[in-house]
C-alpha cells in the first residue's frame, strides 16, 4: 500500500511539474534564436530564382490595366529588392509570412536623382491584407473631406473596425530614411475558419495620410532598398500556456490531498502494531506488600 501511494505521488508530481520545465526550456531556446536574428540584415545582392514568386510590388493606386498577383509561395528565403516611390504615393511589398521564421527588415530610403525631394523622409508600415485594403481606400478618398469628417464622429472604440492599423499596432516607423525591425508570426489563418497563410504588406508611404504622427509628402520621388533576412525560429506551442496556467492550480489542490492521504494511511498502519512494554511499578508494589506481611 505504501509503495503504491509513493508511486502515485511521483507520477502525479511529474505530470504537474513537467509542463513548467518544458515551457522554461522552450523560452530559453526561443530567446537565443531571437537574439541571433536581431542584428543587421545579411542578405546577398542576388536573389534566389524562386524569390520572384515570394514577393510582389503593389502600388497604392488601383489600375485595371496593371493587375498584380499575390505571392504564390511563402517567404522562406532572403530577399533583396529596390523600387521607386513617386511623390504623393505609396508602394507595398506583398509577402506571406509564416510561423517558424524570424523576419528582419532593413529599409533604406534615399532621394531619386531625376526628381529629388527636399526631404526624403518617409513612413514605413507593416500591415495585414485587410488593413492594406483599407489603406488603399483611404488613399482613394483622401480628397473627400466629408467622408473623414463623418468617420471622426464615430466612437474611438469603433474606429478600428473601419480604419487601417499597423501590424500589432506597433510596426509603424514614420519620418525615417533607414529602419531595421524584426517580426515573427505566431499562427497562420483565422482562429475560427483557419486555412491558408495571410498576406502581409510592407508599405513605403510617400503621401500625407490621416495619422497625426505621419510625415507629409516628400515633394519628390524616393528610391527604396529593402533587405529581408529570413532565419529559422523555434515557436512555443499554444498549448503550453494552457498547461502552465492549469497545472499550478491543480498542483495546489492535488498535492495537499496526496500528502493528507499518505499521512492518514501511515497513521492507520501505526495503530495496528501492538507494542509490549513492562510495568515495573506493579511488580514493585507486590514485592513491597510481601515484605510488609512478613
Amino acid at each position: 500500500m505504501k509503495g503504491g501511494l509513493r508511486t502515485l505521488s511521483v507520477v502525479t508530481s511529474f505530470f504537474l511539474l513537467a509542463p513548467n520545465f518544458f515551457l522554461v526550456a522552450l523560452l530559453i531556446f526561443s530567446s537565443s534564436a531571437s537574439a541571433q536574428s536581431s542584428g543587421s540584415c545579411d542578405v546577398p545582392a542576388v536573389n534566389d530564382p524562386t524569390t520572384r514568386d515570394m514577393i510582389s510590388l503593389e502600388p497604392v493606386e488601383d489600375s485595371w490595366w496593371d493587375s498584380v498577383e499575390e505571392p504564390r509561395f511563402n517567404l522562406v528565403s532572403d530577399v533583396f529588392t529596390d523600387f521607386t516611390v513617386d511623390n504623393d504615393s505609396a508602394t507595398a511589398i506583398g509577402m506571406k509570412l509564416v510561423p517558424g521564421h524570424m523576419y528582419t527588415f532593413c529599409i533604406s530610403i534615399s532621394s531619386n536623382q531625376d526628381d529629388p525631394p527636399l526631404d526624403p523622409n518617409s513612413d514605413i508600415y507593416l500591415m495585414t491584407e485587410p488593413n492594406w485594403d483599407r489603406y488603399k481606400l483611404d488613399y482613394e478618398l483622401r480628397d473627400e473631406v466629408g467622408f473623414f469628417d463623418a468617420f471622426d464622429m464615430l466612437p474611438v472604440e469603433w474606429r478600428d473596425m473601419d480604419d487601417w492599423l499597423p501590424f500589432r499596432d506597433v510596426h509603424a516607423y514614420e519620418g525615417v530614411t533607414y529602419q531595421e525591425f524584426s517580426v515573427a508570426i505566431d499562427s497562420s489563418g483565422s482562429g475560427f475558419f483557419g486555412g491558408g497563410d495571410i498576406p502581409y504588406y510592407l508599405v513605403i508611404d510617400g503621401w500625407n495620410n490621416r495619422r497625426h504622427t505621419n510625415t507629409d509628402a516628400a515633394g519628390g520621388d524616393v528610391d527604396v532598398e529593402v533587405l529581408i533576412d529570413v532565419e529559422d525560429r523555434l515557436n512555443i506551442p499554444k498549448f503550453t500556456a494552457t498547461l502552465l496556467v492549469g497545472s499550478l492550480p491543480l498542483a495546489c489542490i492535488i498535492v495537499p490531498m496526496i500528502i493528507h492521504s499518505r499521512y492518514m494511511s501511515n497513521g492507520k498502519e501505526g495503530s495496528d502494531v501492538e507494542v509490549s512494554r513492562e510495568v515495573p511499578y506493579l511488580d514493585k508494589e507486590q514485592s513491597d506488600k510481601r515484605d510488609y506481611d512478613e
